[in-house]
């Protein structure tokens, strides 16, 4: 920073000047402080480095140095102008004054207090309580978000959905009981559920552990440790509510183009609602490059490795050495690549190809399994899913020996496993631009099971075994009473009109869309829970609008109205209403 005064010499302020311009912003201070001391110097500038010494702002040793440097720059300083003489007629003896106009000098004054300050804040020495340097690496974030939400089941809807997620994480089930009256979990598909409170909250830590190195931890609100949710159900008779690590993660990113990130993260991918929730982390190690071709367009590479499910140690706990299980452990692989462009002042398109290679997602039928003996498990038990939601095709896993003593009624306890791998290619687009002041989103995703192909469910295992036991057209029933009937194609269409992400008073959005997710297109563990309640084989309408009723909170409006794709009629209307805030 410098300026030139009306005779064009150049003044650089140096450590001096910045102290002077301290001692200028205590002059409020200055005349109580020096009436106190004995002996005040004639010099000014002096006077204020000895208040600064006082106000231990700097030391005795630096306010020796500083006063040197005064003295030898006003000694030099009368020594030219001795050597110079008098100039444009003045007389010698007459002083020279150059006149600064008032806006010069307030702005010099608030430049130089500026950067004394920015100075002050970098070397910690503006005050002698001044904050730890590594507060500065350190930021806070976090939100609240209060909902009213209520479900509205129709009334054609079937009312026997078996609900094979409770009954693996309850299970084994004892189908032979079915034939004594005793019913499996089933779903609920016809009462409603009307003004249920619920709530998210998370509070999260960012923090710079170098130039280099970034950690991230966040904790956050859940009824349970489902994947795809935060969301709490207030009430229970007013209880507690649990907290859980939702993020953990390190980052090391030695140049601005590309990064690796390790731990549990929020989403590294370009994405809707269509495949993942908004809601999910990923676990893993993930991997991200940035290749610009021009100013206006932007490549990107997204690569990782994410555990999905481990296989126990120890599992099965009755078995002997040969007879644990051996690694099964499930992954998912992915690849995206895509790119920004920037076609308009305004304007920018986005768009990504992915590949989700989910490994040794499908289940497998056991070896003949004689439970009748007294053990307690079987030999493919490991490759039941940690989590599920709904949707996607299953089979009864185990080929249970009927009992010697008792061969047309015993026990068949039993887990599903999904009856298809899953490996996933994705497109996803996402449109920005502005109508006059007003910004628009187009988001457009098309995706596809690549590893289904339907007769695979029937024709793996000889003899009947293996066969699925949902998603038949007819019933919701084991075997069914219709053809059975599933698809592995998932679409999203959705226009946002106004701020996607209203942070101020009086900003807003609108938005509508309409989700297609066929039985076996994805995961139905990893979907968006609150359409259709989660899961896939489901299509229907998503409209929500957002307003901004002060900094940093909005109001929200939900609607997802759906019903299956396939199967016995399941319709469902899932109604939110909430506040919400972010700091």
């Amino acid at each position: 920073m410098k300026f030139r005064t009306a005779n064009h010499h150049v003044w650089r302020p140096r450590r001096s000047v910045l102290c002077i311009a301290i001692g200028l912003l205590l002059a409020g201070q200055a005349a109580a402080a020096l009436a106190q001391d004995a002996a005040p110097s004639t010099n000014a500038t002096v006077n204020l480095i000895r208040l600064m010494v006082k106000k231990g702002l700097i030391t005795q040793g630096e306010a020796d140095g500083l006063i040197k440097q005064a003295d030898d720059e006003a000694l030099q300083a009368q020594k030219a102008a001795a050597t110079a003489g008098p100039a444009d007629g003045a007389q010698p003896g007459d002083v020279r004054a150059v006149y600064v106009p008032q806006n010069v000098r307030n702005e010099i004054r608030e430049q130089v207090k500026q950067e004394v300050i920015a100075q002050a804040k970098s070397e910690h020495w503006a005050a002698p309580d001044a904050l730890p340097e590594w507060l500065d690496r350190i930021s806070w974030y976090g939100d609240v978000r209060v909902r009213d939400e209520s479900w509205y089941y129709s009334r054609k809807n079937s009312p026997d959905f078996i609900n094979y997620a409770a009954l693996n994480q309850n299970g084994p089930y004892d189908i032979n009981s079915i034939t004594q009256g005793v019913a499996p979990p089933i779903l609920n598909s016809t009462q409603n559920r009307l003004n249920m409170l619920r709530m998210q909250a998370h509070i999260g830590i960012k923090v710079k552990l170098g130039d280099t190195v970034t950690a991230g931890v966040r904790i956050g609100s859940g009824n349970d440790n489902n994947p795809v949710s935060t969301t709490q159900t207030l009430g229970g008779g007013l209880v507690k509510k649990n907290l859980w690590l939702d993020q953990a993660w390190v980052r090391w990113q030695p140049s601005q183009y590309y990064s690796v990130t390790a731990g549990r993260m929020p989403t590294p991918f370009l994405q809707t609602d269509l495949i993942f929730s908004p809601e999910l982390n990923f676990d893993g190690v993930i991997g991200h490059g940035e290749f610009p071709v021009t100013d206006d367009l932007k490549g990107f590479v997204t690569a990782g490795a994410i555990p999905i499910q481990y296989t126990s140690n120890n599992a099965p706990t009755q078995a002997f050495g040969n007879q644990k299980y051996g690694a099964g452990d499930k992954w998912m692989w992915a690849t995206q690549l895509g790119f920004t462009w920037k076609f308009a002042e305004d304007a920018q398109w986005r768009a990504a190809l992915a590949y989700y290679f989910f490994n040794r997602m499908q289940g497998q039928l056991s070896a003949p399994c004689a439970l009748y003996t007294g053990i307690n498990y079987c030999s493919t038990d490991n490759t039941v899913p940690d989590y599920m939601q709904w949707g996607n095709t299953v089979f009864l896993l185990r080929d249970i020996v009927p009992s010697t003593s008792s061969p047309t009624n015993y026990a068949q306890p039993q887990f599903v496993g999904l009856s298809y791998n899953y490996h996933v290619a994705d497109l996803v687009n996402k449109v920005d631009f502005k109508v006059g002041e007003t910004p628009i989103e187009l988001q457009a995703e098309y995706e596809r099971n690549m590893a289904y192909h339907m007769r695979a469910a029937f024709d793996r295992y000889p003899n009947g075994l293996g066969v699925p036991v949902n998603n038949y057209l007819g019933s919701s029933t084991p075997g069914g009473n219709g053809p059975y009937k599933s698809g592995p194609v998932g679409w999203l269409l959705r226009g946002i009109i106004g701020t996607p992400q209203p942070m101020a008073l009086n900003e807003w959005n609108i938005a509508l869309g309409y989700k297609y997710l066929q039985p076996d297109a994805t995961l139905d563990g990893l979907t968006d829970q609150n359409f259709h309640l989660g899961g896939t084989n489901a299509k229907g309408f998503i409209l929500t609008a957002d307003y901004g009723i002060a900094q940093r909170t909005w109001l929200s409006a939900r609607y997802f109205g759906a019903k299956q794709v396939y199967g016995p009629p399941f319709t469902l209307d899932v109604v939110q209403f909430e506040i919400s805030t972010k700091f």
